[in-house]
């Protein structure tokens, strides 16, 4: 099994990377705020843990930037009637926890900003998201796991940008902008301003 790979970043797209390790290309799928922390690293090398699923389908390689993340990874793959790239997607919008937060208020509005997680989708991992929160508690008793709050407005942002149709390029100045304009703007805040030119 891989558990970690360091190599040379020749490849970068929205929702993986591929990393040349000793001449070989490897394939790996990414979350979104690794995406972010890897556009300025081309053709340098880099450290990513890696989660190794083989399956009956074949096999797959998922990326992260700590142990932390990884382990979040495989906590929420490992809930009922949640696959791998959903699990994907939804680290690539919320740390464990925004989960837990979402949970506990029942907010699933706040879980529906996941693009096509919607209805009986977000339903179902709400569902199990709150059947599973003690092992989420255990999770967050690691301080380790946490992370600012800023950063993830600002990474949530520039997703949510991105998916509405600005360039990537666009999206991360625009945001930054916003920020500098208002430090203590919250993501959805930040994409209004960004929209309706507002400050």
């Amino acid at each position: 099994m891989i558990a970690s790979l360091r190599g040379k970043l020749i490849q970068l797209e929205m929702d993986h990377l591929v990393l040349d390790v000793a001449g070989v290309g490897y394939e790996i799928h990414i979350p979104f705020p690794l995406h972010l922390e890897c556009k300025d690293k081309m053709k340098e090398e880099i450290f990513i843990h890696i989660f190794h699923s083989i399956t009956d389908r074949g096999e797959r390689l998922f990326g992260f930037s700590t142990r932390k993340d990884r382990e979040l990874f495989q906590l929420i793959k490992s809930l009922h009637g949640i696959g791998e790239l959903t699990a994907l997607k939804i680290l690539s919008f919320f740390h464990a926890d925004d989960l837990y937060k979402i949970a506990k208020e029942d907010d699933r509005k706040t879980l529906e900003k996941i693009p096509k997680v919607k209805g009986k989708t977000s339903e179902k991992i709400l569902f199990e998201i709150k059947q599973n929160l003690k092992k989420l508690e255990i999770f967050l008793s690691d301080e380790s796991s946490k992370t600012e709050s800023e950063d993830r407005e600002i990474d949530l942002a520039t997703l949510a940008l991105i998916q509405l149709g600005f360039d990537e390029k666009t999206a991360t100045k625009q945001v930054t902008d916003a920020k500098k304009l208002n430090p203590l703007a919250t993501a959805s805040e930040i994409v209004k301003q960004v929209i309706t030119g507002t400050r």
